[in-house]
């Protein structure tokens, strides 16, 4: 890892110097840069109150994980995870595991570790409540006033054991298709089934723990795009739950349908769809998303994965109410490099990092502490432009929704203020103004211009940038290959 923990004394007298509104990875490398361009890194100065009218953070970073299948090694990851600036990780603590006796609930010993080390060291944990036991409905899904019964003991008993360690719950992991059933039982469940289910756990739960949080839905893209979604909505299930939860995969579409642009407007207006149901903001959560790594049909080039993820998570924030986006997942479960299960990680199966782990490091501060203020407006309509407040200071996220380069050129008022950009995946660097178009034979230099390039992987820049504006915007494209099988 090319991180360590900045020294105290050094990041505060750099800080000091210089404010700074691209934040500061969990651990950093400390600079040693020249005069004119210098590698800088800085605290998020969260101490003042964001501007009237802000939209306040909270939040979730959370990725995947598979500790209840003793996938990784669980000290390890947990330690990356955190680098990374992953406040949450979402497993699972399966009802058949726990009632292998009829009427005898016993948390495993392996479920008990993995989610009181992630809590011990302050990463909250999203447990799934899910899939059939054999015991009840002949292994189906709980439907019978029995297997009901069951299950909200089930659940009753996860909730008393964890206590305040544990305050994220979700209600089943894709009950709308076959995931998790035995054989005979592999079709989808139907939204009566599940909001009969819910509405007898949800009282249940939140007469033992009344602080948690119970997410519901927990369903696929295509269970939303096929109306199972509103379905529920529409059976009561908003009373019967905190919160909505959706997997938002959209991997498998064409360009542009399969970027993060268009999965972003498609989230938007489940959003619409809830509130017109409840008559204001339903808390939402993403609890899947991801673009698997696989060579062949429907993969993305690692490093387009990591922009996809980098603007995904910015343009999150622009809603007030999604509340978080859990990554599927933290690690790849495989070497596989055909089979896209194998390659929906942030790191490999050793923890070797993707370049969407260097990028999510970059983006979790803006996106978990930051708060969202405004898109700016430009004349191109694939040129994205968002401010945030991280603390004190200023930070934009520029990049082209379309993948392609373009030439941004800023003005300011206050050349004697230097900026810093962050190329997310790499490491920021302080540069002064001045811009002088020498590719078309021009000689002046103009001192209170700068130029930067916005592509596919969104670029951060940070500082006081109240006199800065966006003047011009130039195409200098370059076509990024697509991957095998991949449709552009």
């Amino acid at each position: 890892m090319r991180r360590i923990y900045l020294v105290g004394c050094l990041l505060f007298v750099v800080s000091c110097v210089i404010g700074c509104g691209v934040p500061v990875r969990p651990s950093e490398e400390v600079p040693s840069g020249g005069p004119a361009l210098q590698t800088s890194h800085f605290k998020l100065d969260t101490s003042s109150e964001p501007p009237h009218g802000v939209a306040t953070n909270g939040f979730v970073v959370g990725a995947c994980t598979h500790f209840s299948q003793g996938k990784g090694v669980l000290d390890l990851n947990l330690d990356r995870i955190k680098r990374a600036g992953i406040s949450s990780i979402r497993d699972e603590v399966g009802w058949g595991a726990i009632e292998r006796e009829k009427g005898q609930l016993v948390m495993p010993e392996q479920f008990d570790t993995y989610v009181r080390k992630a809590a011990d060291q302050g990463v909250k944990v999203l447990l799934i409540l899910d899939y059939a036991n054999r015991f009840y409905d002949d292994g189906d899904r709980p439907r019978s006033p029995e297997a009901i019964e069951g299950f909200c003991r089930y659940a009753e008993f996860v909730v008393k054991h964890f206590g305040k360690q544990v305050r994220l719950y979700e209600i089943w992991n894709e009950w709308d298709i076959s995931i998790g059933m035995p054989a005979k039982y592999r079709q989808g469940g139907s939204a009566e089934d599940y909001v009969k289910l819910l509405k007898a756990v949800y009282p249940r739960i939140k007469a033992v723990g009344p602080g948690v949080t119970v997410m519901a839905g927990a369903c696929t893209s295509g269970g939303v795009k096929k109306g199972w979604l509103e379905g529920i909505v529409k059976l009561g299930a908003l009373d019967a739950c905190d919160a909505i939860s959706i997997h938002s995969y959209n991997y498998s579409d064409k360009f542009p349908q399969r970027g993060p642009e268009a999965c972003s407007a498609w989230m938007t207006g489940v959003q619409e769809m809830l509130r017109k149901y409840k008559g204001s903001d339903v808390p939402f959560y993403v609890t899947e998303m991801g673009w698997p790594t696989h060579v062949g049909k429907n993969g993305t080039d690692p490093e387009l994965a990591g922009s996809y993820l980098a603007r995904l998570y910015l343009l999150a924030r622009t809603s007030p109410s999604f509340r978080g986006i859990w990554w599927y997942d933290f690690q790849d479960d495989g070497w596989q490099a055909e089979y896209n299960e194998d390659n929906f990680g942030l790191v490999r199966p050793d923890l070797t990092p993707k370049p969407a782990y260097e990028v999510l490091a970059d983006v979790a501060p803006v996106v978990a502490q930051g708060q969202y203020v405004e898109r700016l407006p430009t004349k191109d309509e694939n040129l994205w432009v968002l401010r945030f407040k991280v603390g004190r200071e200023d930070c934009w996220a520029l990049w082209s929704a379309d993948d392609q380069d373009r030439q941004v050129i800023l003005e300011t008022k206050s050349p004697a203020q230097p900026l810093t950009i962050r190329q997310t995946g790499h490491d920021a660097y302080l540069t002064q103004w001045g811009f002088r178009d020498w590719t078309s034979r021009g000689r002046e230099l103009i001192p209170n211009r700068l130029s930067v390039v916005a592509g596919a992987r969104p670029c951060l820049i940070g500082n006081d940038l109240s006199g800065v504006s966006l003047v011009e915007v130039i195409a200098r494209a370059r076509q990024i290959p697509a991957a095998p099988g991949e449709s552009r």
